[in-house]
C-alpha cells in the first residue's frame, strides 16, 4: 500500500513538472528562432546581420561557399583606404588596363593615365570600373597577385575564414570565393567609416579631365537602393552603402548597409537569380529586421550594481572597515526580438561576498552577464568604485557562490511545482488518514457487538 501511494506521488510530481516547463521552453524556443515570421528569400545565400554586433538575425546558406563577382570590391576599397590617402596618385599600368574582360565594366582608363585616390574610389564603388580595381592593387601592393593574398589575410582578420581571393574586381575565377556570412562581416568593417560613406551618399561624381583625357567623366549610383535616380521605387533612404554584383557564374549578388535611428543592419544576397530579386529579397529582409528588432539598454558606465564590504584581518578575524559600490565598466545595449521581454532575460552576477584590503577604485572584481536561451547577449567587468568607510566593525561570513538570479518565468514555475506537491501531500495524509479512522470505527463497532 506505501509503495503504491509512494509511485501515485512520483508520478503526479513528474506529470506537473512537464505540465508547468513545457509552454516555457516552446515561448522561449519561438521567440529565439530568428527566423520565425522572417520573409522567404529567393536568392540561393542570404544573411541579416546586425552590423554592430556581429549578431546573426536571419540566415540562409549563409556558409555556402559562392561567387562574390563584384562585391569583392568592397575588399579592395577597405585596403585602400586604410592604406592609402584620397590625394594619393594612381598611374595605370597596361596589366591594369588589359588585364580585364573586353566587355567587363570600365570607366575607360587609358595606360599611364592618373587620378587620385578619391576619384578611384567613386570610380571603383559607383560605377564598378575592373581596371580601376586592379590600379588600386598595383598601388598597394604592388602587384594584383601580391594584392589579392592581402585581400585573404585581411578577410581572414575580420573572421571570414571561408573566403579567398583571387583578384581585385571578382571577375570569374574559380579559386576566388566567399559566403553570405564573410561578406557581412566585411562590410561590417567598411559601414562606419566616414569617408566610404561619404563616397557611398554621392550619387553622381564627375572625374575632371586627366593627363590622357580631356573630357570630364560622369560617374552614377549603379545601387538601386542607393539613388532616387533611374528606378526610383527601390531607392530608400535608410540604406548607407552597399555594392553590386555580377556575372555568369555568381549571377546576381548584393551588399547592403542600412540604419535606422540606433539600428544599424547589413544584408547580403548571393545568387539571386535577377536584378529585381536580389533587391526584392534585400528590403524583406530590412523591413523585417528593422520592423521585428529594436535595442534594450542593458547596462550604464558606472551604473551601481552592488556595494561590498572591505575587510582586513586582524587576529585571525575578518574586520569590516569600508564598503565600496560595485559598478558597470561599459554601456551594454542589445539588439533582440520585439518579443523577447527583459524579464525573460537571466542575470548572472558574479562577485566575491566581500574584498579584502588592498583593493583599490577601478579594480575588476566580477562581472555581469546578461544571458537568453542559454546564450549571453551581453557581458561587462564590474569594478571598484569610491569608498564608504563603515562606523563600526563587524565579523564577516565566509564567501559565498557567485550571485545567480532567474527570470521571474522561471520562479513562477517552481513555485507552482512547490505548491503543487504541496497539496498532493495534504490530499494524500487526509485520505490516510480518513481510511483508518473508518477501519477503526468499524472494529469499535464489532466489539460493541
Amino acid at each position: 500500500m506505501k509503495k503504491n501511494t509512494f509511485r501515485q506521488f512520483i508520478n503526479i510530481v513528474l506529470i506537473l513538472t512537464l505540465l508547468f516547463n513545457t509552454p516555457i521552453y516552446s515561448a522561449e524556443l519561438d521567440a529565439n528562432n530568428s527566423s520565425s515570421g522572417a520573409p522567404t528569400v529567393e536568392a540561393e545565400s542570404a544573411i541579416l546581420m546586425d552590423a554592430k554586433t556581429g549578431e546573426i538575425l536571419f540566415e540562409k546558406n549563409s556558409t555556402l561557399r559562392q561567387y562574390p563577382a563584384s562585391i569583392t570590391k568592397l575588399m579592395t576599397a577597405l585596403l585602400a583606404i586604410e592604406n592609402l590617402k584620397p590625394s594619393d596618385m594612381i598611374t595605370f599600368s597596361e596589366e591594369a588596363i588589359y588585364g580585364i574582360e573586353p566587355n567587363s565594366s570600365h570607366i575607360g582608363m587609358r595606360v599611364g593615365e592618373q587620378i587620385t585616390v578619391d576619384q578611384a574610389l567613386h570610380g571603383l564603388l559607383l560605377m564598378s570600373a575592373n581596371e580601376v580595381a586592379n590600379g588600386i592593387a598595383e598601388k598597394v601592393s604592388g602587384s594584383i597577385e601580391n594584392f589579392a593574398v592581402a585581400m585573404t589575410r585581411k578577410a581572414e582578420s575580420l573572421g571570414a575564414k571561408g573566403t579567398h581571393f583571387a583578384n581585385p574586381h571578382g571577375l570569374h575565377d574559380d579559386n576566388h570565393y566567399t559566403t553570405a556570412l564573410d561578406m557581412a562581416l566585411i562590410m561590417r568593417a567598411l559601414y562606419n567609416n566616414e569617408y566610404f560613406l561619404e563616397i557611398m551618399g554621392n550619387f553622381t561624381y564627375e572625374i575632371p579631365p586627366t593627363n590622357k583625357v580631356n573630357e570630364k567623366r560622369y560617374l552614377a549610383q549603379q545601387h538601386k537602393l542607393l539613388t532616387p535616380f533611374g528606378d526610383s521605387t527601390l531607392y530608400r533612404q535608410d540604406v548607407i552603402g552597399g555594392k553590386t554584383g555580377y556575372t555568369d557564374q555568381a549571377r546576381h549578388t548584393l551588399v547592403t548597409a542600412a540604419r535606422q535611428g540606433d539600428i544599424d543592419l547589413i544584408v547580403v544576397i548571393l545568387k539571386s537569380s535577377s536584378k529585381q530579386g536580389m533587391y526584392e529579397d534585400t528590403s524583406k529582409l530590412l523591413d523585417y529586421g528593422f520592423n521585428n528588432y529594436e535595442i534594450f539598454d542593458l547596462l550604464t558606465q558606472d551604473e551601481v550594481i552592488s556595494t561590498l564590504p572591505i575587510y582586513s584581518i586582524k587576529s585571525g578575524k575578518l574586520i569590516e572597515f569600508a564598503k565600496c559600490d560595485i559598478i558597470a565598466s561599459s554601456n551594454e545595449s542589445v539588439l533582440i526580438n520585439k518579443n523577447i521581454k527583459l524579464r525573460d532575460l537571466v542575470t548572472n552576477i558574479s562577485l566575491p561576498e566581500y574584498l579584502e584590503m588592498g583593493v583599490s577604485p577601478g579594480d575588476v572584481v566580477g562581472s555581469i552577464e546578461y544571458i537568453y536561451n542559454n546564450k549571453v547577449l551581453a557581458r561587462s567587468d564590474l569594478k571598484v568604485a569610491d569608498f564608504e568607510y563603515a562606523s563600526s566593525p563587524y565579523t564577516a561570513n565566509q564567501p559565498t557562490k557567485p550571485l545567480i538570479t532567474f527570470p521571474l518565468s522561471s520562479f513562477l514555475t517552481l513555485l507552482g511545482i512547490l505548491v503543487s506537491i504541496c497539496v498532493i501531500l495534504i490530499i494524500i495524509i487526509k485520505r490516510k488518514h480518513k481510511k483508518r479512522f473508518k477501519h477503526k470505527k468499524l472494529k469499535f463497532s464489532k466489539t460493541l457487538k
